[in-house]
């Protein structure tokens, strides 16, 4: 019994399995990181294209803008504050 846990080729066998072991998640670990960078690769060579195009000449303006219409931002607030929640006018400060 204690021979087969001290025996050289019986310890290299084991040192061998964890190297494998680590080798396998080593690769595992770089596979998705080259997937996470290529797709941000894809996302800011997107960008690159959209803000050129948003910056080269065009005749007409990309974004119509219609003053006579109220903002849009009205939309994102809540209906209604919940309980026990008071809201502050936006510059006020918290009372201490």
């Amino acid at each position: 019994m204690l021979k087969s846990l001290f025996d050289p080729s019986t310890i290299y066998q084991r040192r061998a399995r964890r190297c494998l072991e680590n080798a396998r998640m080593a690769a595992l670990e770089h596979e998705t990181a080259a997937e996470f960078h290529a797709a941000l690769g894809r996302m800011y060579r997107e960008r690159v294209a959209r803000l050129e195009r948003e910056l080269s000449p065009s005749p007409a303006p990309s974004v119509i803008i219609d003053t006579s219409l109220p903002p849009r931002v009205s939309a994102l607030r809540r209906s209604e504050p919940r309980a026990g929640q008071a809201f502050l006018e936006q510059g006020s400060a918290a009372a201490s």
